[in-house]
Formats: structure tokens, C-alpha cells, sequence
């Protein structure tokens, strides 16, 4: 058995090891993490929040989550519009474990569940572990990314139980507008399939209007998830959640069985439980300045790739990616791998994303603005050949 487990690390890690050996500095033009790119949540917050639960240090858990917590994410659903009983809301120890709640809830070895292409390869990762299949359906580059449904009504079988929605998306920052969001709902709800919706990014829309969300559209069943990771620049302290709505036919026994599995693990940590209300009530500051910064980050991210003749790429309409398109001959790992040899900028190819159609690098907005722009003109000088 040990034998049989690959060891190997792909050629593009292994150059960046290696640059990092020879003491290169070497710039990450992908970096998804707000800490590393100078979004710190207010100390204070967490410091009054934290320091009242350890002067008690009473563990009373709840296989949902404490009551307090989720009757808070509820009153964020009500001003955005939406309305989910907090009975219905369930803590995690981040979006990962709900996802793998989720597949392990609706799918057994032998079942599908629906998810987009391209999009961040922790899916397949996570249907490997709970043994059922991950069928890909298409996102439309040459229109903006949009989803491709002839290719959802082609995936779909007796054997789907599961649309996944991913909006914004990661890689590309689109965002499914809301006749695509109802066009899935529909197709879903008219064969029972449940909509899992990822909204870890929705903080960050930066197109007109309201947020377009799944569970507005009215699925039968729907679970949209979240966490504080990037809405609150917080990924250190591990809390998501699910929010089931629909039909109460659906819902209530989806919960229930949710629960039972939660109640197994009773993975999330306390305290961030406990100081969940608190985050909310008093980070809205954080937030509003947090969205705005990366907004200008994008703005001059977007405006630096129009520059350039030998990239295109859709303009990203939310979270912290984009995924260019390069006008090259060059294999698209041997592109990634070049550029971080001879510039010290390391992008993501298409390719960890599943997308093999051209030669795409995959970048982050988030990153600090001096880096940005030094790793975004780089990057448009090695296209460019010079």
C-alpha cells in the first residue's frame, strides 16, 4: 500500500522550491489569503469577544452550532433580502467540511453530483472521499463564462443528486446572473435534484444591483454556504456554514440529517461560535473598507491586462481571481514554468483548474498593489516576449 501512494510533486512546485532555494524572491501572483495581502480584522473585536468566553469557559455545544451564532447568520440573510429560519443553519469547521457533509448527505458510491468547469479543484477531491462521482459541466469563456446549459441537461442523469453553483467562481470571478441562477433552479427543481450553492465570495460583487442568490431563485432544496474566511478576513479561525431553505417537505429531513452528522464530529470551535454575533454586529466597518480596497485592487489589475495584446481575458465581476487567456505557442506549464524562471512571477496554469482549452494563466487581485503591478507588468512583458 505505501508503495502505491504518489509521492510526486509537480514540475511547476518543484521550480518554485527550487528558486526559493537559491534565495529568489519570488512573487505569488495568485495569493487567495487577505492576511498575507493586509486585511487584518480589528484585534479589539476578537479580544473583548474572546476574553468574555475564556473569564467563563462554559462548553455547552450544539450539534448545529449555538443558537446565538446561527440566529446572527440568520439577521445577515434578512438584510440581503432573504429569509432562513436559523433551525435551518448549521456551523462548520469551514466550507471544505460542508461540502464534504453535503456530497456524504445526498450521494452514495455510484451517484453524481453536477459541478462547473473550470472551478478550484477541491471538489474532486472532496467526491473522491466520499466516493461518488463529480461530472463537470461547462462555463462558457467566449460569453463571459456563463453557464452552459446544454451541457448541464447533458450531465444530468438518474443517478445526479446535486447541482453545485459556484458564484463568484474561482477562477474566473464570474458571476451567474440571476436568469442563470433561476434557469438552474428550474432545471433542478423540476427533478428533485438539491442546489449547493458556494457563496464564500459574495461580499465581493462588483457588478450593478443586488447579488444574485440561489436561494431567492426558490429551489425545492437548496444549501448556500459561507464562512469568515474571506468575508471576514478571517481564515485562521475555521467557521462556515450551511443554509437549507426550500420546501419543507426537503428541508427538515436534510437538516436533520445534517445534524446527526454534525452532531458526530462537533467540529467547530467554541469561542468563534460564541463570538460570531459580535464579528457581525461590529466588523461591518471592516468589511465595507475591506470590499472597497479590493475593488481598487481589481479596478487597477483589470485596467494593467487591457495593456497588453497578447492576454485576454473576461473582466472579473466578483471574488479575487481571473483567468487570462495567453496568445502564445508555448505549453502552458512550460509558460508558468518560464515566467517563473526568468521574472520570478508564479501564476496558476488553467490546467489546476481542469481547463485545457488554450493556454490560460490563472491571478489573484488581492494581492498587495506594488506586487500586483510589479507581477502583472511582468507577466505582460514575458507574453510579450521581452
Amino acid at each position: 500500500m505505501i508503495n502505491e501512494i504518489n509521492l510526486e510533486i509537480n514540475r511547476i512546485e518543484k521550480t518554485y522550491r527550487a528558486l526559493k532555494a537559491e534565495g529568489r524572491d519570488v512573487l505569488k501572483l495568485f495569493s487567495g489569503n487577505p492576511n498575507d495581502e493586509g486585511f487584518i480584522f480589528p484585534p479589539d473585536i476578537l479580544e473583548e469577544a474572546y476574553a468574555r468566553y475564556f473569564r467563563n469557559q462554559e462548553y455547552h455545544p450544539h450539534s448545529k452550532g449555538l443558537p446565538k451564532a446561527r440566529q446572527a447568520l440568520s439577521r445577515y440573510y434578512e438584510t440581503h433580502g432573504c429569509s432562513v429560519d436559523p433551525e435551518h443553519i448549521l456551523l462548520t469547521a469551514g466550507t471544505s467540511e460542508s461540502f464534504f457533509y453535503l456530497f456524504s448527505l445526498l450521494a452514495k458510491p455510484g451517484d453524481n453530483i453536477l459541478a462547473p468547469n473550470p472551478a478550484y479543484p477541491l471538489f474532486d477531491d472532496i467526491a473522491r472521499l466520499a466516493g461518488v462521482e463529480l461530472r463537470h459541466y461547462a462555463l462558457q469563456e467566449e460569453r463571459s463564462w456563463q453557464i452552459d446549459f446544454d451541457d448541464i441537461r447533458k450531465q444530468t442523469n438518474v443517478k445526479t443528486r446535486a447541482i453545485v453553483l459556484i458564484s463568484p467562481n474561482n477562477p474566473t470571478g464570474a458571476v451567474a446572473a440571476a436568469d442563470e441562477v433561476a434557469d438552474v433552479v428550474h432545471w433542478a427543481n423540476t427533478r428533485n435534484i438539491p442546489v449547493i450553492c458556494d457563496e464564500v465570495f459574495s461580499e465581493f460583487f462588483f457588478g450593478s444591483g443586488k447579488f444574485p442568490r440561489a436561494m431567492a431563485a426558490k429551489p425545492k432544496l437548496c444549501f448556500t454556504l459561507n464562512g469568515i474566511s474571506k468575508m471576514f478576513a478571517l481564515p485562521s479561525l475555521k467557521l462556515g456554514w450551511i443554509a437549507v431553505t426550500g420546501e419543507k417537505l426537503f428541508v427538515e429531513p436534510a437538516v436533520d440529517r445534517l445534524e446527526t452528522t454534525a452532531d458526530t464530529f462537533l467540529s467547530c470551535h467554541i469561542p468563534i461560535q460564541e463570538a460570531l454575533p459580535e464579528i457581525f454586529e461590529k466588523g461591518r466597518a471592516f468589511v465595507d473598507h475591506y470590499v472597497a480596497e479590493v475593488g481598487r485592487r481589481r479596478q487597477s489589475a483589470v485596467a494593467l491586462l487591457k495593456s497588453s495584446s497578447r492576454l485576454t481575458f473576461v473582466e472579473p465581476l466578483g471574488g479575487f481571481y481571473l483567468m487570462a487567456r495567453v496568445d502564445s505557442s508555448v505549453p502552458e506549464e512550460d509558460f508558468v514554468v518560464s515566467l517563473m524562471k526568468e521574472k520570478n512571477v508564479f501564476v496558476h496554469p488553467g490546467y489546476f483548474f481542469d481547463y485545457d482549452k488554450g493556454i490560460h494563466v490563472v491571478l489573484s487581485f488581492l494581492v498587495r498593489p506594488d506586487r500586483l503591478e510589479k507581477g502583472i507588468k511582468e507577466l505582460i512583458r514575458f507574453a510579450a516576449g521581452t
